[in-house]
């Protein structure tokens, strides 16, 4: 069976999000989507309480870690990674606990940190997935470039919206075939299909905002 999963998605415990449980089950129903990927910002309690609260939609624990030379999804997590170590160490802590490593909007020359293509052929071997459509890249050619080299150099791909609010879920996903674990989900993979394109650069930056607003009143 085919199913339709944004894998790419912040809760309310990222500290520039505001999605709650019930926010996302509403907007899934809208959308026709089978479920998310929560990836916090180096936090996973987030995704694993999102999973306690959603047992009707497939939930995938990430988390989405800082490292010294730029972000690395930990997808099939079940211990928090902490940010700040090389690629190699974050790597090594997703596959220690059985997940799979993706690095997400690979070529959003706008961020000040990111793995270089040159890292991400040598570290192709331990890499199971570049995330190929993101919602919101700041450099508008980001998405195009990801797609060509993802191609050029045998990486599997995913899609997701990297929302930090409810109106965006969905607007970038992958269509895959079901599946039960890291396994699993790699071999779907060979055969997903993504869709979506970017909708918004700052969409993040203005919900980072009201996040704030909302702590601080």
């Amino acid at each position: 069976m085919r199913i339709k999963l944004d894998l790419h998605v912040h809760s309310c415990y990222s500290f520039d999000s505001s999605l709650e449980p019930e926010e996302l089950r509403e907007v899934c129903a809208q959308r026709d989507l089978d479920g998310v990927a929560i990836t916090d910002h180096d936090r996973l309690e987030g995704a694993l309480e999102f999973q306690r609260k959603l047992p009707d939609l497939i939930i995938v624990a990430g988390e989405e870690i800082r490292t010294r030379e730029g972000e690395i999804i930990g997808f099939f997590l079940h211990e928090e990674i902490p940010p700040g170590l090389s690629a190699e160490e974050t790597i090594g802590l997703i596959k220690n606990q059985g997940g799979l490593v993706c690095v997400p909007h690979p070529f959003d020359y706008i961020k000040l940190k990111r793995l270089t293509a040159s890292r991400l052929v040598e570290l192709g071997g331990v890499i199971d997935c570049l995330e190929a459509i993101n919602g919101k890249p700041r450099y508008w050619g980001a998405n195009r470039k990801a797609m060509e080299f993802s191609r050029t150099k045998g990486f599997l791909v995913t899609a997701g919206s990297d929302a930090h609010r409810k109106e965006d879920v969905g607007k970038v996903y992958t269509e895959m075939e079901n599946f039960r674990g890291p396994e699993e989900f790699l071999k779907s993979l060979e055969d997903a299909r993504v869709y979506g394109e970017r909708y918004g650069a700052w969409a993040s930056q203005l919900e980072r905002w009201r996040a704030r607003s909302r702590r601080y009143h």
